[in-house]
């Protein structure tokens, strides 16, 4: 008698091995080891297998669908115009490009200086 749940056990792991190395034919392997386990829920009477991967099945053809439409064409250098480089923010003093949180600095010591009366203590001048 053929072992089933040893051929599911086998095709689990062959598709995750393929899916894992972004091959499309782990999914085709996946719908049949699906199928396969819906048989074994029929000849064992468990019945609850059987729309859970029914639906695998399902969700297994659509993305293969889409796995295997017309591959989208990538833009090369000669058919694409060259677009500038963003604008690199800079120290002002050193004229280096400078990070997020330097201008987050920077921001914060403008703000800072422009707040008149913040430096100087309530208890100095009296």
């Amino acid at each position: 008698m053929l072992r089933l749940d040893y051929i599911s056990c086998c095709l689990t792991v062959l598709a995750t091995i393929l899916l894992g190395r972004k091959s499309w034919t782990g999914l085709v392997l996946a719908s049949l080891n699906s199928a396969i386990v819906c048989v074994i829920g029929v000849r064992t009477a468990q019945y609850g297998f059987i729309p859970a991967n029914l639906f695998c099945i399902g969700v297994y053809s659509f993305n293969l669908r889409s796995w295997l439409k017309a591959p989208r064409k990538l833009k090369t250098e000669d058919s694409a115009p060259a677009q500038p480089a963003p604008p690199v923010a800079t120290d002002e003093v050193s004229n280096a490009p400078c990070g997020r949180r330097a201008r987050r600095f920077s921001h914060a010591v403008s703000l800072l200086r422009a707040t008149p009366g913040l430096w100087r203590s309530s208890s100095a001048g009296n």
